[in-house]
């Protein structure tokens, strides 16, 4: 803002908005007096979103403002994530959800982890992972096979074998945390579309599904509803801030109801995805090297064990839901990675 030498300033600062010409009706700073630079602190802005600023002055001459300029906040949502918060204990901690099921592709030259492009994908038999072969694509796993040794016999993301004494994930009594952390694919591995550096994610404790599915409180009261997405079975997640205005969904919080009461289109689920809506597909599962139920029901694993033999995880079908089911570790389940929101 120039003026004239001697001028008098009674009032100076920064005002801002997400439209052009930001004026003082609007947010701004209220600076000290006087004639000369200053600054002032910005607060409460979006993330990604586009901001327009300029400075004001209060003067002998009434109210004048300085030249506009503009900036664009950075996204707070990390790679990979999807735009949801997810309030996961009675603490209120919250978590993002990945974009997709976390798949392994051994096909590569050099194989590598990524999440699923859309959240209705899921790969079945058609990569192979029917087998015990090394190379083919993978997005059921047993437990705790993220690659990192805990000093047992599978580890691995293609072990198959079916025998309980195989010893999945960390042997005897342990979680994938503390010691094991790095049995928990999100924390031992680099995932390439989910910033590509390892410790950035991590799989859901047992009592944190719970506490998802069955607890937590959100502006609507709705936490889940079954449905079919893209011609895929699954179950939805809204966030805690979801509004029926999004979107209108029939049966939620109902563990019993069919997929069908909620059939949407990919075009549809665009909509949801937008609002943070997160799609669990009925990914099937693996025993041995069998692939069994794909599409009609859902295994997903949680960090949390049961005994040496068993460990926690969510599984459902079209006439019931239990986010606290539990199988043996040497079963193939779908894996689902989430991020803390700092």
């Amino acid at each position: 803002v120039t003026l004239p030498e001697g001028t008098h300033v009674y009032l100076r600062g920064v005002c801002w908005g997400t439209m052009p010409s930001p004026d003082i009706d609007g947010d701004h700073t209220t600076e000290e007096t006087g004639i000369g630079s200053f600054s002032g602190t910005l607060e409460g802005q979006d993330p990604n979103t586009t901001y327009y600023v300029r400075a004001y002055a209060v003067s002998d001459y009434g109210l004048v403002y300085g030249d506009e300029l503009s900036f664009t906040t950075i996204s707070d949502v990390p790679a990979g994530a999807i735009d949801g918060k997810f309030t996961i204990n009675s603490d209120g901690d919250q978590v993002y959800f990945s974009q997709g099921n976390l798949q392994y592709i051994g096909s590569a030259s050099t194989p590598y982890w990524k999440f699923a492009d859309n959240q209705w994908d899921i790969l079945g038999t058609t990569s192979g992972q029917n087998s015990t072969d090394q190379n083919v694509d993978r997005d059921l796993f047993g437990w705790g096979t993220s690659g990192w040794n805990p000093g047992n016999t599978c580890y691995h993301p293609w072990d198959t074998f079916n025998s309980s004494g195989s010893s999945y994930g960390p042997a005897g009594a342990n979680n994938l945390t503390g010691t094991y952390a790095n049995s928990d694919w999100g924390v031992y591995n680099s995932i390439s579309n989910g910033g590509n550096q390892p410790n950035q994610w991590r799989t859901l404790t047992k009592d944190e599904l719970g506490y998802i599915f069955n607890t937590r409180i959100t502006d609507t009261g709705i936490r889940f509803a079954k449905a079919n997405v893209s011609n895929v079975n699954g179950v939805i997640l809204l966030p805690d801030n979801w509004s029926t205005n999004y979107f209108s969904l029939n049966d939620t919080n109902t563990k019993d109801a069919d997929y069908v009461n909620n059939t949407i289109t990919a075009s549809e689920w665009i909509t949801l995805e937008q609002h943070g809506a997160v799609f669990l597909p009925a990914t099937g599962y693996r025993f041995g090297v069998s692939v069994r139920s794909v599409g009609n029901n859902g295994y997903y694993w949680s960090s949390s064990f049961v005994n040496s033999n068993y460990a926690y995880g969510v599984y459902f079908y079209d006439a019931n839901l239990n986010p606290q089911d539990c199988s043996n570790r040497t079963y193939g389940r779908g894996v689902r990675l989430v991020h803390i929101v700092e």
